[in-house]
Protein backbone atom coordinates (compact mmCIF):
# COMPACT_ATOMS: atom_id res chain seq x y z
CA UNK A 1 0.00 0.00 0.00
CA UNK A 2 1.52 3.17 -1.13
CA UNK A 3 0.61 6.50 0.19
CA UNK A 4 -0.64 8.55 -2.65
CA UNK A 5 -1.00 12.23 -2.46
CA UNK A 6 -4.56 13.47 -2.07
CA UNK A 7 -4.18 15.55 -5.17
CA UNK A 8 -4.14 12.61 -7.63
CA UNK A 9 -7.55 10.85 -7.49
CA UNK A 10 -6.64 8.09 -10.04
CA UNK A 11 -3.71 6.98 -7.95
CA UNK A 12 -5.88 6.89 -4.86
CA UNK A 13 -8.45 4.70 -6.67
CA UNK A 14 -5.75 2.30 -7.80
CA UNK A 15 -4.41 2.07 -4.27
CA UNK A 16 -7.88 1.33 -2.94
CA UNK A 17 -8.46 -1.39 -5.54
CA UNK A 18 -5.09 -2.92 -4.79
CA UNK A 19 -5.75 -2.83 -1.05
CA UNK A 20 -9.19 -4.40 -1.60
CA UNK A 21 -7.66 -7.22 -3.65
CA UNK A 22 -5.03 -7.92 -0.97
CA UNK A 23 -7.67 -7.77 1.73
CA UNK A 24 -9.87 -10.22 -0.28
CA UNK A 25 -6.98 -12.66 -0.58
CA UNK A 26 -6.28 -12.41 3.14
CA UNK A 27 -9.96 -12.99 4.01
CA UNK A 28 -10.09 -16.00 1.65
CA UNK A 29 -6.97 -17.49 3.28
CA UNK A 30 -8.45 -16.98 6.76
CA UNK A 31 -11.76 -18.49 5.64
CA UNK A 32 -9.93 -21.54 4.26
CA UNK A 33 -8.12 -22.01 7.56
CA UNK A 34 -11.34 -21.79 9.55
CA UNK A 35 -13.28 -24.14 7.19
CA UNK A 36 -12.64 -27.34 9.18
CA UNK A 37 -14.99 -29.46 7.06
CA UNK A 38 -13.12 -28.75 3.83
CA UNK A 39 -9.72 -29.23 5.47
CA UNK A 40 -10.80 -32.59 6.97
CA UNK A 41 -12.24 -33.62 3.58
CA UNK A 42 -8.86 -32.95 1.99
CA UNK A 43 -7.05 -34.92 4.67
CA UNK A 44 -9.56 -37.78 4.33
CA UNK A 45 -9.08 -37.86 0.56
CA UNK A 46 -5.32 -37.92 1.03
CA UNK A 47 -5.52 -40.67 3.66
CA UNK A 48 -7.90 -42.73 1.48
CA UNK A 49 -5.46 -42.49 -1.42
CA UNK A 50 -2.60 -43.66 0.80
CA UNK A 51 -4.71 -46.51 2.15
CA UNK A 52 -5.70 -47.60 -1.37
CA UNK A 53 -2.05 -47.63 -2.35
CA UNK A 54 -1.09 -49.73 0.69
CA UNK A 55 -3.98 -52.15 0.06
CA UNK A 56 -2.93 -52.56 -3.56
CA UNK A 57 0.65 -53.27 -2.49
CA UNK A 58 -0.49 -55.77 0.16
CA UNK A 59 -2.81 -57.48 -2.31
CA UNK A 60 -0.02 -57.89 -4.86
CA UNK A 61 2.29 -59.22 -2.14
CA UNK A 62 -0.35 -61.72 -0.99
CA UNK A 63 -0.92 -62.92 -4.56
CA UNK A 64 2.81 -63.41 -5.07
CA UNK A 65 3.12 -65.33 -1.79
CA UNK A 66 0.10 -67.49 -2.58
CA UNK A 67 1.46 -68.32 -6.02
CA UNK A 68 4.83 -69.28 -4.55
CA UNK A 69 3.20 -71.41 -1.83
CA UNK A 70 1.02 -73.16 -4.44
CA UNK A 71 4.03 -73.96 -6.60
CA UNK A 72 5.98 -75.28 -3.62
CA UNK A 73 3.04 -77.43 -2.46
CA UNK A 74 2.55 -78.77 -6.00
CA UNK A 75 6.19 -79.70 -6.29
CA UNK A 76 6.19 -81.46 -2.90
CA UNK A 77 2.98 -83.33 -3.74
CA UNK A 78 4.45 -84.43 -7.06
CA UNK A 79 7.64 -85.64 -5.37
CA UNK A 80 5.67 -87.55 -2.72
CA UNK A 81 3.43 -89.09 -5.36
CA UNK A 82 6.47 -90.25 -7.31
CA UNK A 83 8.00 -91.76 -4.17
CA UNK A 84 4.71 -93.49 -3.32
CA UNK A 85 4.50 -94.93 -6.84
CA UNK A 86 8.01 -96.31 -6.54
CA UNK A 87 7.28 -97.87 -3.15
CA UNK A 88 4.05 -99.36 -4.50
CA UNK A 89 5.89 -100.89 -7.45
CA UNK A 90 8.48 -102.38 -5.10
CA UNK A 91 5.76 -103.75 -2.83
CA UNK A 92 3.90 -105.24 -5.79
CA UNK A 93 7.10 -106.89 -7.05
CA UNK A 94 7.77 -108.31 -3.58
CA UNK A 95 4.16 -109.48 -3.23
CA UNK A 96 4.25 -111.19 -6.62
CA UNK A 97 7.48 -112.97 -5.66
CA UNK A 98 5.99 -114.03 -2.34
CA UNK A 99 2.78 -115.18 -4.00
CA UNK A 100 4.59 -117.38 -6.47
CA UNK A 101 6.75 -118.84 -3.69
CA UNK A 102 3.64 -119.30 -1.55
CA UNK A 103 1.86 -121.11 -4.36
CA UNK A 104 4.69 -123.56 -4.63
CA UNK A 105 4.76 -124.06 -0.86
CA UNK A 106 0.97 -124.31 -0.63
CA UNK A 107 0.93 -127.02 -3.26
CA UNK A 108 3.47 -129.03 -1.29
CA UNK A 109 1.60 -128.45 1.97
CA UNK A 110 -1.75 -129.45 0.49
CA UNK A 111 -0.36 -132.63 -0.95
CA UNK A 112 1.26 -133.45 2.42
CA UNK A 113 -1.99 -132.75 4.30
CA UNK A 114 -4.05 -134.77 1.86
CA UNK A 115 -1.67 -137.71 2.18
CA UNK A 116 -1.77 -137.42 5.97
CA UNK A 117 -5.58 -137.36 6.01
CA UNK A 118 -5.76 -140.38 3.77
CA UNK A 119 -3.39 -142.26 6.03
CA UNK A 120 -5.50 -141.42 9.11
CA UNK A 121 -8.67 -142.52 7.35
CA UNK A 122 -7.04 -145.81 6.43
CA UNK A 123 -5.96 -146.32 10.07
CA UNK A 124 -9.49 -145.62 11.37
CA UNK A 125 -10.96 -147.96 8.79
CA UNK A 126 -8.54 -150.72 9.79
CA UNK A 127 -9.31 -150.15 13.50
CA UNK A 128 -13.05 -150.39 12.90
CA UNK A 129 -12.61 -153.53 10.85
CA UNK A 130 -10.48 -155.14 13.58
CA UNK A 131 -12.67 -154.25 16.61
CA UNK A 132 -16.16 -153.16 15.48
CA UNK A 133 -18.01 -153.73 18.81
CA UNK A 134 -16.35 -151.00 20.95
CA UNK A 135 -16.67 -148.43 18.20
CA UNK A 136 -20.32 -149.27 17.56
CA UNK A 137 -21.00 -149.09 21.31
CA UNK A 138 -19.37 -145.64 21.53
CA UNK A 139 -21.36 -144.42 18.50
CA UNK A 140 -24.62 -145.73 20.05
CA UNK A 141 -23.87 -144.04 23.40
CA UNK A 142 -23.19 -140.75 21.64
CA UNK A 143 -26.48 -141.02 19.75
CA UNK A 144 -28.38 -141.79 22.97
CA UNK A 145 -26.89 -138.79 24.77
CA UNK A 146 -27.80 -136.55 21.85
CA UNK A 147 -31.44 -137.74 21.93
CA UNK A 148 -31.71 -137.23 25.70
CA UNK A 149 -30.28 -133.71 25.48
CA UNK A 150 -32.65 -132.86 22.64
CA UNK A 151 -35.72 -134.03 24.59
CA UNK A 152 -34.71 -132.09 27.70
CA UNK A 153 -34.47 -128.91 25.71
CA UNK A 154 -37.88 -129.41 24.17
CA UNK A 155 -39.59 -129.94 27.53
CA UNK A 156 -38.30 -126.72 29.10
Amino acid sequence: MSMASPSDPDKVRQDIQHTRAELGETVAALAAKTDVKTRLGGKATSAAGGLRQRLTTASQSARTSATQMFRTASQKASQRATAAKQKTRQAMTTARGSASAGTETTGKTESTEVASARAMTAKVGTAIGAKPVPILAAAGAAAALTIVAYRRRRTR
